[in-house]
């Protein structure tokens, strides 16, 4: 359920997860949580990469080992916490880079107060847990294959322009050894609740403080799910109402408890009722019928389409809205994850939590006396060759046309010169499937979770086994890369490589090591 959002009568298991930011303080981005907490992870990617690679508490020695070997609430508690590690939350990355940490690491239900010592407004804040990837590490000192998952789920999300991209993140874990896999496939997929690039919240899904009614009114809102369509074909959309307000007609959907109201957006996103992206609105489709909306469109030419519902007015406690669309020729609505997020990324896999394996420092210097006592960041601007942390990789999908030149851009601050990059790009993650040959990963679909494609068992360069691996599925090809990378580093081979059978290993292109 959208935050803001009446309670339905039906909700969603999603839980959503921002790339983009998950804090509650003044410089960062909210970003709603929906449904319970196992369920596939659908998160948003625009953490620059380089505040990724170069922020004084990751890429910080002391700070980095702090964080390996610590529990989050005890080393960042506002009065009691670690002092050196509280002077470097001066900088601004370092903030970001804990945001992202915390999301990946716990749950929707934890959280980790910390003091943000930054002008004009310092004071306490907390990052927000959502994730759950390593929800003992708020109390607890991180374990080995915590701190790999939490790596792993970090650097897949980020990306050199700091674009919000929403995601689709893939593996293996569970809170317990025969519990389920909490990266599962959602049959629905919701539409994002962010405008697209930006990452800015929409409106329309926060709350109605007025009462206000309508299907022009942006507030109140609730994301209910994402269709495809022939471009240029028309198409209905349908809570209830018939295709023609004249003699007998087809009804498209239904609504129960309650007049409602639907709105289409272009793309996979929701939007406001004077976004270019709206497609089309209504209440009542016919006279004396309030209660019954359909909304006729133009298919966009990306091919996608999002509906969101909501009550009539905003005072409506509960309603349910079954929306449809026709005809099944022209479209197909209610798209599962797997169908809007289906562009295989490539692994990521690591350790960001060893301090002996920086590639430069940076730090949170004081400087002056008194009232001109300042706090400098230092080391933020160095340039330095290949991945800033040693042991972290990147391996790409074969179907890349250009799988490094991709790689590069997705995980380099500075990709032209393969500098200040967040990972080493190890290659394909498998080479070919006639007749199988493994790339750089065992496993090309993990066995907790069938048919979702996430590569496992992946190897660095020195051919060492790292298990806690994670697999990223886009919406579109170029959803990461700048407009002026488009040409070289986002095209894809034609076909679908299809995955091995749930759990089938490949035969190794070289020993393994542990």
């Amino acid at each position: 359920m959208a935050l803001g959002s009446p309670r339905l009568l039906a909700v969603s298991s999603l839980v959503f997860f921002a790339l983009s930011g998950c804090g509650t303080g003044p410089h960062e981005e909210e970003t709603p949580t929906v449904g319970a907490q196992a369920s596939e992870i659908r998160i948003a990617n625009s953490l620059t990469t380089q505040a990724l690679v170069l922020n004084a508490i990751s890429t910080n020695a002391d700070s980095n080992l702090l964080l390996g070997t610590s529990a989050l609430v005890q080393l960042f508690h506002p009065t009691l916490g670690d002092a050196n590690t509280r002077r470097r939350l001066h900088d601004p990355n370092a903030q970001r880079f804990m945001e992202y940490l915390v999301g990946c690491a716990l749950t929707v239900e934890q959280e980790v107060a910390y003091y943000d010592p930054r002008e004009p407004s310092p004071g306490i804040r907390k990052w927000l847990g959502q994730a759950g990837l390593c929800p003992d590490w708020a109390d607890s000192p991180p374990s080995r294959s915590c701190l790999e998952r939490v790596s792993a789920c970090v650097l897949a999300r980020n990306n050199a322009e700091g674009r919000r991209v929403e995601l689709s993140m893939r593996g293996e874990h569970q809170f317990y050894a025969s519990g389920p896999n909490i990266y599962t496939l959602d049959a629905k997929t919701r539409p994002a609740t962010h405008v697209p690039i930006t990452g800015n919240a929409l409106a329309s899904f926060g709350d109605c403080v007025l009462g206000e009614s309508g299907e022009q009114r942006d507030c109140g809102w609730t994301p209910d799910g994402v269709g495809r369509c022939t471009p240029s074909t028309a198409v209905v959309v349908g809570a209830g109402g018939p295709l023609s307000c004249v003699g007998l007609s087809p009804i498209v959907g239904s609504s129960v408890n309650g007049p409602t109201v639907l709105r289409v957006c272009e793309g996979i996103a929701g939007c406001d009722h004077l976004d270019a992206r709206n497609l089309g609105e209504a209440t009542g489709s016919c006279a004396g019928s309030p209660a019954v909306p359909v909304v006729s469109f133009t298919c966009p030419a990306g091919g996608y389409y999002s509906v969101m519902t909501a009550p009539a007015s905003s005072t409506t406690v509960e309603w349910l809205a079954n929306v449809e669309a026709y005809p099944d020729s022209a479209s197909t609505y209610g798209l599962s994850e797997q169908q809007v997020y289906s562009v295989r990324e490539g692994a990521f896999y690591g350790n960001i939590f060893l301090p002996n394996e920086l590639g430069a420092e940076v730090d949170v210097v004081e400087m002056g006396d008194g009232d001109k006592k300042r706090y400098v960041v230092v080391g933020a601007d160095v340039i330095v060759r290949g991945s800033i942390y040693r042991k972290m990789f990147s391996c790409y999908d074969p179907a890349w046309s250009s799988g490094a030149a991709y790689a590069a851009n997705r995980v380099c601050a500075l990709p032209s010169s393969g500098s200040n990059c967040a990972a080493r790009v190890t290659g394909s993650c498998f080479t070919s499937l006639s007749p199988p040959v493994a790339g750089k990963c065992e496993i090309l679909d993990g066995p907790l979770t069938p048919r979702d494609g996430d590569y496992e068992a992946c190897h660095d360069d020195d051919n060492v086994l790292w298990k806690q691996s994670v697999t990223t599925y886009l919406h579109a090809p170029c959803d990461t890369v700048a407009k002026e990378m488009r040409t070289q580093s986002c095209g894809r081979t034609s076909g679908t490589v299809k995955p091995l059978p749930t759990g089938e290993e490949l035969p190794l292109p070289f020993p393994r090591k542990k």
